[in-house]
């Protein structure tokens, strides 16, 4: 399989190792007999209870249409960008900055399934087996084919949500991992940066900043925490009485959260 490297806002390519058809077309089989599984079960159960057509109908809207047209939405936004069927094959929907999904990615690749899910590509292949017109049953393959065809031309292997959102398919093992970078997500709605002078820093300075963190956490030796510290406020003219290792941390949030956010 191909492997994709990401350049990243911070000036370092990720590389990911793509998710090849095959492996997509399992777990959305995998992901298909689980939402398969629920309905029958769910229908077992109601069908079973003394219910009148009207209050059947709503229960099943409720506990059965729903829940499964919400399963890719909830399950990737709650297992950060993996469906049960995409970590059973050990891939997931990353950025591409490489890093978790958002909301909004995560919505735009799941409305787009209306248009792009095999099962559509499968019913389609039905309709031409029972199509007169030559010309129809044509238009038909096409549009029933084309999930497939984008995944198979696309330089990064995305189908059309993939392109509309942002993202792609990746396996879980990365060649570089985030946690090596000077990447930080930042979860907080509303994280307000305490020291945006970090943007005058280099990606060179940064890297340096990330490196006597993780050195500090290591040996717990915060002699060159404390000394990069007070050089860096003598630079960029800030005054804290922040913890040295706290500062540094709050630069590396500071910076992601004004950086990805632009």
């Amino acid at each position: 399989m191909p492997n994709i490297k990401i350049p990243t806002v911070f000036n370092i390519d990720l590389e990911f190792e793509a998710a090849d058809l095959g492996r997509r077309l399992v777990a959305y089989l995998l992901d298909l007999i689980i939402r398969v599984a629920y309905v029958l079960v769910a229908m077992y159960f109601i069908e079973k209870a003394d219910l009148s057509s009207t209050d059947r109908s709503v229960i099943y809207s409720v506990v059965v249409l729903l829940p499964v047209s919400l399963y890719y939405l909830v399950s990737e936004l709650l297992m950060r960008g993996q469906s049960l069927g995409k970590r059973v094959m050990d891939v997931k929907v990353v950025s591409l900055m490489g890093n978790v999904p958002s909301l909004s990615q995560v919505a735009l690749r799941w409305m787009f399934r209306l248009i792009e899910s095999p099962l559509l590509t499968m019913f389609f292949i039905g309709a031409i087996l029972t199509e007169t017109s030559p010309f129809t049953a044509l238009m038909v393959l096409l549009i029933g084919m084309l999930p497939v065809v984008m995944v198979l031309r696309s330089p990064l292997n995305q189908r059309l949500g993939d392109m509309a959102a942002g993202t792609i398919l990746v396996r879980t093992r990365q060649r570089h991992r985030l946690e090596d970078t000077i990447f930080r997500e930042i979860v907080q709605e509303n994280y307000e940066p305490r020291f945006p002078q970090i943007l005058r820093l280099s990606d060179r300075d940064l890297s340096k900043i990330k490196s006597v963190i993780d050195s500090t956490h290591r040996s717990q030796d915060f002699v060159m925490a404390e000394r990069i510290s007070f050089k860096i406020k003598e630079v960029l003219h800030i005054e804290s009485d922040m913890p040295a290792l706290e500062f540094l941390e709050t630069l590396l949030n500071d910076y992601n959260y004004l950086v990805t956010r632009k």
